[in-house]
């Protein structure tokens, strides 16, 4: 009867441990750019679409300041991504043996696939002699369009008269523009000027 109490008790603690266990070591994951980054002893990636492998991460993994970092993130359990960088949580050992928490920064701009797209690509143009006015970055629906439209005789009426996929704009993300702090930092630099 001690035996069996013994082994259920047991048995009860084995499957307590595990449940901990793989709360605390599980993977962490984040998601940018149709990629899945994981933390779990390390950083990798793998396409969001194909499931597959991305190369982008295989060592050195490079800090911004291009030191290899991958040493560091033996220890990885989280992850976030801002920008181009991922902050990797980490749990080095100190001097006296304690386990720390720490974070480590990865250049992961190789594994993003951006579009820079030039101002002067999405600049509208009108010609009043020929009536013609042609806009280059419409967004409609999830496409990017450009459009011409023609005057109306001598009105303030244009219609639309052509309009086709803009190449230029393919593989654009606007949420690229929308981390970036430019306009905030310009807003703020106006606001020191202005005093």
């Amino acid at each position: 009867m001690k035996s069996s109490k013994k082994t259920v008790s047991l048995t009860f603690l084995i499957v307590i441990l595990s449940c901990i266990n793989s709360t605390v070591f599980g993977d962490s994951i984040a998601i940018k750019d149709n990629q899945i980054f994981i933390a779990d002893k390390g950083l990798t990636a793998k396409n969001l679409l194909t499931g597959q492998s991305n190369q982008c991460l295989i060592p050195p993994l490079l800090d911004p300041s291009g030191n290899d970092v991958t040493n560091l993130l033996s220890t990885a359990t989280d992850v976030v991504i801002k920008r181009n960088l991922a902050v990797v949580t980490t749990h080095p050992t100190n001097d006296q043996g304690n386990t720390t928490t720490d974070t480590v920064i990865v250049d992961v701009s190789k594994c993003l696939d951006k579009k820079n797209i030039p101002v002067k690509e999405c600049i509208s143009t009108v010609d009043m002699e020929k009536g013609v006015l042609t806009i280059p970055c419409v967004k409609f629906n999830d496409n990017y369009l450009t459009v011409n439209m023609d005057r109306r005789g001598n009105s303030s009426n244009w219609e639309v008269t052509f309009l086709k996929d803009n190449t230029t704009m393919t593989g654009y993300k606007p949420e690229d523009d929308e981390s970036d702090d430019d306009s905030d930092d310009s807003d703020s630099q106006n606001k020191a000027t202005k005093r």
